[in-house]
Order: structure tokens, then C-alpha cells, then sequence
């Protein structure tokens, strides 16, 4: 389940699984106008964080270094660079980052936080966009970048307020996929040599 409160309302919960972020909501963008993401429009993930394509083995060395690793199976996006990255959160949750092509010389930045791909939920996991948890590791290591509004196709200049974003895992426990499908291979093989013994 995603949450999405009022920016004037705080977040108070005892939910043993849950994720709470921050997302931009009222902006700036470089023109001088104002703009801002509706609660519908979160989903679409319309921010990313720009880099210099220049930066980009400084930026996948600031990654290793805060704990991502490379993901070897996930849904590419258009213009995606390479393979993704991840890094695990508080159990079950896990933090989904994308490099892809933006502009000429710049690298866009896109991540989410999921469910973690260990599990079965992931396949139907609720997710959201990040920037801040992002933004932090760009700052720590001195690398410039700026946030880019796809939908405007303009950069954001100033973040007046923002969205509290809460996701909840499902209610059912996390199931990890690897001992189910190691059962299901065990129960195959049992059912087969069943069936060879009757030939």
C-alpha cells in the first residue's frame, strides 16, 4: 500500500514494515515559473537527479562505496546504461537505482524503493520514487548534479514543499523465492521418479 499524506500532516505509525520518504511536491523550474507533482502523478516518476557523464565512474564508486550492488535481472528502461543497482534497506525493503542516458553529456538518475527482488512479493511490490536518499549520497561525495523535471523538461531550481510518501509491505509475511523454488524442484523430482516406476 502507498500513503500519500497532506505536507501539513505528520506520519505516525507503528506498521512493522512500512517505508517513510519525502518527494518534492511545489517547485521552481529555471524559467521562473512554479509547478508542482500531484499525488497521482508521483508514480510516474517524472524527477531524476543529473550528472555529468564525466562523473559517472566517480558516481558507480560512490555507489559501491554506500553498500549497492550490480542487479543482474530487472526490467530495463528506455536509455538505460548498464545494469542497475541495489541496496538493501530494513528488511523487506530494498533501494532500486537506475543510470540512463538524459541529455547529451548528462547521466539522469532514477531510483525506487521496492520490495526486495529476494522475495516473491517483489514481482507485485509496491514501490516509489526517491530523491532525497539519493541526493545525500551525491552531497557526501562532492558530486554535482541538479534535478530534472521530465515533464516540464526543465530543472527544478527550488523545492518549496513536499509529498510524504509511506509504502506498507503486504500483510503476509515475506517469502523468500529461493527455498520455494528449491521445494518445487525436490516435489518435481519425487513426481517423476514416481511416474518412471510405474513404466
Amino acid at each position: 500500500m502507498v500513503l500519500i499524506c497532506d505536507r501539513s500532516e505528520k506520519i505516525q505509525s507503528h506498521y512493522m514494515s512500512e517505508f517513510l520518504t519525502s518527494y518534492p511536491r511545489t517547485f521552481k523550474i529555471m524559467k521562473g515559473l512554479q509547478d508542482l507533482i500531484k499525488n497521482e502523478d508521483i508514480l510516474s516518476d517524472h524527477l531524476s537527479l543529473a550528472v555529468k557523464v564525466k562523473r559517472k565512474e566517480q558516481l558507480i564508486r560512490a555507489l559501491f562505496e554506500e553498500g549497492f550492488k550490480k542487479v543482474q535481472l530487472e526490467n530495463r528502461k528506455p536509455y538505460q546504461i548498464g545494469n542497475g543497482f541495489c541496496k538493501k534497506l530494513k528488511n523487506p525493503w530494498e533501494l532500486h537505482l537506475r543510470l540512463l542516458n538524459l541529455n547529451k553529456g548528462i547521466i539522469g538518475i532514477h531510483a525506487e524503493v521496492e520490495i526486495s527482488r529476494k522475495y516473491i512479493q517483489h514481482i507485485r511490490s509496491v514501490r516509489a520514487p526517491v530523491i532525497y536518499e539519493i541526493e545525500s549520497i551525491l552531497k557526501k561525495h562532492k558530486i554535482e548534479y541538479r534535478i530534472w523535471n521530465a515533464k516540464v523538461r526543465a530543472y527544478i531550481t527550488n523545492i518549496i514543499d513536499n509529498h510524504q510518501i509511506q509504502l506498507r509491505a503486504p500483510r503476509l509475511a515475506a517469502t523468500p523465492w529461493k527455498p520455494m523454488m528449491a521445494i518445487g524442484i525436490t516435489l518435481a523430482i519425487v513426481y517423476a521418479l514416481k511416474f518412471i516406476r510405474l513404466f
